[in-house]
């Protein structure tokens, strides 16, 4: 695979614009990086000044620097740095990190500036990472464009993030603990370079074996789930985006709009992607150093090795919570750690070496649990006390881990006094984090990547049997809800089942669409603005005849309203299908329990469509409207393949007829065999 950064990493010259020697300066702090951070091609100083930085020639303007130079880090205010990138595109430079912000992210008038950088990348054929970033660095070139105070040692974690607070922060953090990057990637606004580039990047480089992904804003979220999927063949990826929450409410008009958010949205392109996503920078990192050090478990049986009580508690509810558990070991194990575990370790599972162990009784037990076939990974928990030094133990941990494939990661908790311990254990590829439950997430993350790796999302398959031309034909000149009727004929042309209905405008009429299409009936009020009909007492069941249907009609339908008037299906379980186009990441397709309470129980799944078969099924197994489909308490079992059929053409529907925003069928009545769209709404935007 080709990386698209390539030169941003592998440069054979650099340039700085607006250098200065003024070690306040952020161009100086780029500088200096660039010079004590190994970079090993020229460095070229730009300021109409002159004079020397570092032991650098300062160049007066950019057509005085000699060659090799294909990459320059514009350090200038805001208002220059167009101007500076136009004179890079004259120089035959074709690669730039703009630093400055002040940009987009102050609103209309920065994005039209961001505008004018990308026509003039556009007019010269260049890429640009930024503006408002810290720039881009790599351990193994090794180059440092940053103005960051750290560089952290090589490693194999991969890091982008639309915040470079984030990212200095981390390389702060990793300096401490000893946690090692490859590379990291400061996009910035991403007017240019977004984060679909720097995953292909990140999926390119042979030194980066797991990426944490910080997301700020996606414009084009299916671009960034395709890159992802690409990634994620290859390597673990973990994602943390802001923004996952609704600052406020916006009118719907469907069941599935009102459900729909941005975390949905986000949770449904994670697992399409292939990702996996955590709530906080702390879990970011957390994640990613247990994929970056440790193999997934095989299975789930997991083995908490202790001197404390307590946090083993702790640990265990934790490990329960990310669908792991704790091994049953087998008298044969726990007979081998009587022999080597201090006199009166509880050799059980947490097992508790009580309040004394020797940094030797740790090396001993992990490699007799590291044997021991039903073990698939264990927490190893010390708590400081004054009898074994701690650095010890962390050695002892570590050494004992060289020789399995079995995940470890250790807990040792306390304050300063404890970092030359996490140093020692990531010398040793063994996690360290500072308390059970994140210890416990670590190798819940092992996990969760193991089950991905084992499913793979398949691209979604064609459906038989659309009439799109009749589809196209029925949406023409639309807009905003469509009537019941007009809904209707959408599902039946996306080749759903629909019970045949038509229109009354009186009760006559009613009666006699009644008696064409054979009883019982159901009235429903058709009205402008009137979306949940049961709600106002707009749906009438089971009318057997005429004179029912005619004063039902009286009865519900005001002065210049309709009716419709539809055959019932036959019985069966309630269910909703739906889907919603998301401004980031398109349509969603949505299954859950249905009928009145869908928006008040909230049991429901999403996934980004059009979807696979295999993934529709998954989405009703994740619902307890899936386990009522499949059959409780004696009840026969219902067409789950027909609700699957139903998943797909709604998704394909909304692929491919992208002025649909929002579908309803409510209900969606599943028999024993077959699936009935009873009520279809569908909006026009």
């Amino acid at each position: 695979m080709n990386d698209p950064l390539h030169v941003f990493f592998h440069p054979r010259g650099v340039a700085v614009l607006g250098a200065s020697a003024n070690p306040t300066k952020l161009s100086y702090g780029v500088i200096h990086n660039l010079v004590t951070h190994g970079y090993l091609g020229p460095i070229y100083p730009v300021n109409p000044k002159g004079g020397e930085i570092l032991g650098l020639k300062v160049y007066p303007s950019l057509t005085d620097v000699p060659d090799p130079v294909d990459l320059a880090v514009i350090v200038l205010p805001a208002g220059q740095v167009a101007a500076a990138l136009e004179e890079c595109g004259r120089r035959g430079i074709r690669h730039a990190v703009l630093i400055a912000s002040g940009f987009g992210e102050l609103g209309a008038e920065g994005k039209e500036h961001e505008e004018q950088l990308r026509q003039i990348a556009r007019q010269y054929g260049i890429r640009f990472i930024g503006p408002n970033c810290v720039g881009v660095l790599d351990t193994y070139t090794p180059i440092d464009t940053t103005f960051s105070r750290t560089m952290p040692g090589q490693g194999p974690i991969g890091l982008v993030s639309h915040s470079g607070a984030v990212c200095g922060g981390t390389m702060d953090w990793a300096n401490v603990v000893g946690v090692g990057f490859s590379r990291i990637v400061s996009l910035g606004n991403q007017a240019d370079i977004d984060m679909a580039d720097a995953l292909d990047s990140l999926s390119a480089d042979p030194h980066t074996r797991v990426v944490a992904a910080y997301i700020e804003g996606l414009p084009d979220g299916r671009r960034f789930v395709e890159a992802a999927r690409r990634l994620t063949a290859r390597k673990p990826l973990v994602v943390l985006k802001a923004g996952r929450t609704p600052s406020g409410t916006r009118a719907v008009a469907s069941h599935t709009g009102a459900l729909a958010g941005a975390d949905q949205a986000f949770l449904a392109a994670c697992r399409r992607a292939g990702a996996i996503p955590v709530d906080s920078l702390e879990e970011l990192v957390d994640a990613a150093i247990a994929l970056a050090y440790r193999r997934p478990p095989a299975g789930p049986r997991m083995v908490i090795l202790t001197n404390a009580g307590g946090p083993a508690a702790v640990g265990a509810d934790h490990l329960d919570r990310h669908g792991l558990r704790l091994a049953d070991l087998s008298p044969q194990t726990q007979a081998r750690l009587r022999e080597v575990c201090p006199p009166g370790t509880m050799t059980g599972n947490p097992v508790d070496m009580l309040g004394g162990p020797q940094a030797d009784h740790y090396t001993a037990a992990l490699r007799v649990l590291l044997d021991a076939p039903e073990v698939d990974g264990v927490l190893a928990l010390f708590v400081p006390q004054a009898i074994t030094p701690v650095y010890d133990v962390a050695v002892a941990v570590g050494r004992a881990t060289e020789t399995s494939e079995k995940p470890v990661v250790c807990c040792i908790s306390g304050g300063g006094g404890i970092r030359a311990a996490a140093r020692a254990l990531h010398a040793h590829s063994v996690p360290h984090y500072l308390t059970p439950e994140r210890a416990a997430f670590g190798l819940g993350a092992l996990w969760k990547y193991a089950r991905i790796r084992e499913r793979p999302v398949p691209d979604p398959e064609p459906v038989e049997g659309m009439d799109r031309g009749r589809i196209a034909a029925l949406l023409e000149g639309k807009s905003g809800v469509l009537s019941p009727q007009e809904g209707a004929e959408i599902a039946a042309a996306c080749g759903l089942t629909v019970p045949p209905s038509g229109v009354a405008v009186s009760a006559d009429e009613a009666a006699a669409l009644a008696e064409g299409m054979g009883y019982p009936v159901v009235l429903k009020r058709v009205a402008p603005g009137l979306t949940h009909k049961s709600d106002a007492g707009g749906v009438v069941v089971g009318l057997k005849s005429a004179d029912a249907v005619r004063e039902a009609f009286a009865r519900m339908v005001r002065a210049e309203e309709r009716a419709l008037v539809q055959k019932m299906a036959p019985a069966g379980v309630e269910v909703v299908v739906g889907a919603y186009r998301d401004p980031q990441f398109g349509p969603l397709v949505m299954f859950g329990l249905g009928g009145v309470y869908v928006e008040v129980l909230r049991d429901v799944a999403f996934r980004m469509a059009p979807l696979p078969r295999a993934e529709a099924r998954e989405m009703i197994a994740e619902t307890a409207a899936g386990r009522l489909l499949a059959g409780v308490r004696g009840q026969a079992a219902r067409d789950i393949e027909a609700v699957v059929d139903a998943l797909c053409r709604v998704g394909w529907l909304m692929e491919e007829f992208p002025q649909i925003s929002e579908i309803d069928l409510n209900p969606l009545i599943v028999g024993e065999r077959g699936a009935w769209a009873v009520d279809v709404r569908v909006v026009i935007r």
